[in-house]
């Protein structure tokens, strides 16, 4: 599943659009120091089939990475960082 990806409020994309599936995140800082609370506050699928779900998911996610990325290293990120992150979250390596 290959995702073009581009951000904003009207992004202009070169391929025909036939549908749209979301997701809806919200963080909150916490008074524990170092910790943070979150999680994902509403989905919509475009498909009812679990097959065309799954290559949503897939979507979402680099689309979620790219911009996180991208907001990483405009903050003054190293991409090394941000990979150690993203690895450790999947592997469940407490993360800072």
């Amino acid at each position: 599943m290959a995702t073009e990806v581009k951000h904003g409020p009207d992004p202009r994309f070169d391929h025909e659009i036939r549908g749209e599936f979301s997701l809806t995140l919200a963080g909150y800082r916490t008074t524990t120091p170092g910790v943070a609370a979150g999680g994902i506050k509403d989905h919509k699928y475009d498909s009812d089939q679990d097959a065309k779900r799954r290559d949503e998911l897939l979507a979402m996610r680099t689309i979620f990475l790219d911009w996180w990325l991208n907001e990483w290293r405009a903050r003054g990120g190293k991409v090394v960082e941000a990979m150690g992150h993203i690895v450790g979250a999947i592997c469940g390596t407490p993360l800072r």
